[in-house]
């Protein structure tokens, strides 16, 4: 059986599952072979991991992709010691920024691990299984798009849209039909128009209230920063803030459906800034959690803005 488990809310993630669905469905050796699709973010990657290796009982081959490496994820390496290698094949696709002691580590602990930072993950993933193949190509090349803000390529956006939309256990099986049919490489289905249009009106609307809402705070010796929050994901906060505000220090958005908060900026070193406060990413973008972000009444606490205010300069490119 193969296991994959991947970023649930992207494209890169999503797509690097659908190639790898696509792999195994256009090889006749693996035609009665069961595929289970799992989808993580970095607050519940490790017990989903856990969960995985302990409930199962045949063979599997758990495929990891585009998840980054938090430094609770070390709690792994036990169970990854102690499996069976007869019974597991764990290999893991990544391109955030992992430390090099831990990156030696999980090769070590892994049938294969593979990292590396100036592709995305369906890229790696593409390059691994399928580098020939056009419809794989297409969705690296999408993936990519979003993942690294490139902006070229009007459909890449929309399905980011859908993709951030059907987030949480709720909409699994909407993740599912979006795998299903990019594997496929069906990439005109109705269903992703009829998606698209439904989504296009909650979009404005969440722009609109994530416009609204904004707070700019000028931090001695930085620059000027913009906070905002809305009921989408942080990076689209991110976008939307840095169109509304060109050439700021740095842009901060807060997904409050998870509290999951998405920090850019080409003037801090987003990834050190995260792991200050238990996230990681990437040195242009980064992702972490904060306890409390809000106050009582719905506002941006003034705890997390003084925290940003602290925290951001000590982490500046200079």
């Amino acid at each position: 059986m193969i296991i994959s488990i991947t970023h649930e809310h992207d494209l890169d993630g999503l797509g690097s599952q659908a190639i790898i669905k696509r792999y195994f469905r256009l090889n006749p050796q693996y035609k009665n072979l069961k595929i289970k699709c799992f989808y993580s973010h970095y607050i519940d990657f490790v017990e989903k991991v856990k969960n995985i290796i302990t409930a199962n009982q045949e063979p599997i081959e758990l495929l990891i992709s585009d998840i980054g490496f938090n430094l609770e994820f070390k709690k792994l390496f036990s169970i990854f010691e102690n499996i069976d290698p007869n019974f597991y094949t764990i290999k893991w696709f990544d391109h955030h920024i992992v430390d090099e002691e831990i990156q030696i580590t999980l090769k070590n602990l892994l049938n294969h691990y593979e990292n590396d930072p100036m592709r995305c993950a369906a890229e790696i993933i593409k390059d691994y299984y399928l580098p020939e193949d056009p419809i794989a190509q297409k969705i690296a090349q999408y993936a990519r798009d979003t993942d690294f803000k490139t902006h070229k390529f009007k459909q890449a956006s929309e399905f980011q849209l859908i993709i951030e939309y059907n987030r949480g256990e709720n909409f699994y099986q909407n993740k599912l039909k979006i795998v299903e049919l990019l594997a496929k490489g069906d990439f005109e289905n109705v269903w992703f128009n009829s998606q698209y249009e439904t989504l296009k009106q909650w979009y404005q609307n969440e722009t609109a209230s994530a416009l609204k809402v904004t707070t700019l705070i000028d931090i001695k010796d930085f620059g000027m920063v913009a906070i905002s929050y809305a009921n989408i994901g942080g990076g689209k906060i991110t976008d939307i803030l840095s169109e509304k505000y060109p050439n700021l220090s740095a842009v901060i958005g807060i997904d409050k459906r998870y509290n999951e908060i998405i920090i850019h900026s080409e003037k801090v070193n987003c990834r050190e800034f995260a792991r200050n406060f238990g996230g990681g990413g990437h040195k242009p973008r980064a992702g972490f959690r904060y306890d409390h972000a809000f106050e009582r009444d719905g506002a941006i606490s003034s705890k997390f803005l003084k925290d940003m205010e602290i925290t951001l300069p000590k982490y500046k490119i200079s």
